[in-house]
């Protein structure tokens, strides 16, 4: 899959939200996509995943401009999850994989299902014939990311997948990402910047709407001698220190 944005923008009202963004990226690559709350990250995936329509600027995905409705085959190549994952609570998660299967036409998903229940979900034979109702968030943020994989998707829109996520829930997540990363473009976001670093190949930080750097991780990291959450600081200027006296959360004078 290759996708390209020309000058993408998109607009609420009188609010641009997103400001003439460029690039170009195809599979293989893993976009980690930074900024800060509000930046325009969500609305960048919805955009990809036509939630959202571009206000001006062209989208185009393997060389195709894409109109108001993204074509059917290219819906059945896009796994996302945005917002957290929805899933139908009253079902087991093996039940709502299968319902996922059927939606996009897979015959025999039997062997897909289990596979990635079970690596995701260590618990998973403890709760196989439990709903989804009873599951934790971090539980279900796995299911959710085990039906965007199933179809084996050659776009993935992750937004913040890693949510809810322990330790060792996230370990799991990331190596089946890393592994799947070949198979697909990838974009991902997550407030986590160790995670980034350890499954981006490229990076995309987008400030007040704006693209401040697109380009290989590697680049952006090069002369810096830090961890990326300080050199992402060190690019987009954070707010001054504030200046509101707050001696008296910490004084030990009651």
């Amino acid at each position: 899959m290759q996708a390209e944005l020309r000058r993408v923008s998109k607009s609420f009202g009188p609010k641009t939200v997103l400001r003439n963004i460029t690039l170009q990226a195809e599979t293989g690559m893993c976009v980690g996509v930074l900024g800060r709350n509000g930046a325009g990250k969500s609305t960048l995936f919805h955009l990809l995943t036509n939630g959202l329509l571009p206000t001006s600027g062209e989208l185009l995905l393997d060389g195709e401009a894409q109109g108001d409705t993204f074509s059917e085959a290219i819906k059945r190549r896009t796994g996302a999850l945005i917002n957290q994952g929805h899933l139908v609570e009253q079902l087991t998660a093996e039940e709502y994989l299968q319902l996922v299967a059927r939606i996009y036409e897979l015959p025999d998903a039997a062997h897909r299902i289990g596979s990635l229940l079970s690596h995701l979900l260590e618990e998973y034979e403890t709760v196989r014939r439990r709903p989804l109702s009873t599951f934790s968030t971090g539980m279900k943020q796995r299911v959710a990311v085990a039906s965007c994989l199933l179809h084996r998707p050659s776009l993935l829109i992750l937004d913040e997948p890693l949510n809810g996520l322990d330790v060792f829930a996230a370990s799991r997540v990331l190596e089946l990402l890393t592994s799947y990363r070949s198979q697909a473009l990838t974009f991902v976001s997550s407030h986590n910047l160790a995670h980034i670093e350890q499954i981006a190949t490229h990076l995309l930080i987008i400030d007040e709407g704006e693209v401040k750097f697109w380009g290989p991780l590697a680049e952006f990291m090069h002369g810096r001698d830090t961890y990326l959450s300080d050199a992402l600081l060190q690019l987009l200027h954070p707010v001054a220190p504030s200046t509101q006296d707050l001696t008296w959360l910490t004084s030990t004078a009651r």
